[in-house]
């Protein structure tokens, strides 16, 4: 089996080499400037998106990884042509995001950001100690793998956890309850902490808006760790400037880099990080692991993990 990784990261070319042993041949490629020969005989690509002038150069393609957990943006009819299957690296960045989400809502809780800047001025001491997660409800809008480790974390908090997903019936680990997606306001009304963490489609872009501020309980916090499409900006920004919303940790923006003349950067009530969501010292190691689990699944002729769906776009 051949598979071509469309990267020039040489901390991912090591992790692949290593992974992946002498079970195939494996190429590496800049995206920009590709080997035609490496092209010809792909049968698996690795790469962060795939153009569609490349993907007219596969003849032997079967499958794309794509290393990112969300795939907006990169989906294209032709990229599923000849029943080329296209998987997503959702597993690579579960628990690092899952983590992420638990460290924005730690530094919100208990006031982080401003004892750091208490700190840098050497005063001891903020107005106030913050609250506990304990005993707190969080909505966690999308229970996929994501949202299951956000959840389970959560509980170790001794926090209530509920879910919404498309299909409720599936196994969902960490939840008090999944709801389907039509009772999303009821997640809305329930929860103290609102998390989002579901692919952005057409159908969940701006899926936290004006309706959702309207009816949410006073003193809450929302977490964006999925994309900024996700939410309404404008109508969140308002809510968060006036404190309808308490406050919020956002990892992903519409606009990024978020541009030094954004609006964002004036609120108090918000931690921002730079969409490092899923990104550690292993991410690398992680994903390389998943993509020999692939080749060992598609040498086996079994069904591959994270694979997206045409119909639905994730």
């Amino acid at each position: 089996m051949h598979v071509l990784c469309l990267s020039t990261n040489p901390a991912l070319q090591a992790a692949l080499t290593e992974a992946l042993g002498e079970s195939v041949v494996l190429h590496f490629c800049d995206p920009k400037a590709p080997d035609e020969k490496a092209l010809a005989e792909a049968e698996l690509v690795v790469t962060a998106k795939l153009e569609p002038e490349l993907r007219a150069r596969l003849p032997k393609l079967k499958v794309v990884q794509i290393t990112s957990a969300g795939v907006d943006g990169k989906l294209y009819p032709e990229i599923f042509a000849d029943g080329v299957q296209v998987v997503t690296g959702s597993d690579v960045h579960a628990s690092a995001c899952a983590e992420h989400v638990l460290a924005l809502m730690l530094a919100v809780a208990r006031q982080i950001p401003a004892s750091v800047l208490a700190q840098k001025e050497k005063h001891w001491g903020v107005a106030s100690s913050g609250f506990q997660l304990e005993g707190k409800t969080v909505g966690i809008v999308g229970a996929g793998k994501i949202g299951q480790g956000i959840a389970t974390r959560c509980k170790a908090f001794g926090m209530n956890t509920i879910g919404l997903r498309r299909n409720p019936e599936l196994p969902a680990e960490g939840f008090d309850v999944v709801l389907p997606h039509l009772q999303y306001h009821e997640l809305i009304l329930r929860s103290n902490m609102v998390v989002l963490a579901l692919p952005l489609t057409p159908s969940t872009r701006w899926f936290f808006g004006e309706d959702e501020i309207e009816i949410i309980q006073k003193g809450s916090y929302l977490f964006n760790i999925g994309r900024g499409g996700l939410i309404d900006e404008k109508y969140v920004w308002k809510a968060l400037k006036n404190k309808w919303l308490a406050g919020a940790g956002l990892d992903v923006f519409e606009d990024e880099p978020l541009p030094e003349n954004s609006p964002w950067w004036e609120l108090d009530n918000v931690v921002i990080t730079p969409h490092i969501g899923g990104v550690t010292d292993t991410l690398a190691e992680r994903l390389a692991a998943l993509v020999a689990e692939q080749v060992r699944r598609m040498q086996a002729g079994e069904p591959l993990k994270n694979t997206v769906s045409p119909e639905f776009g994730y």
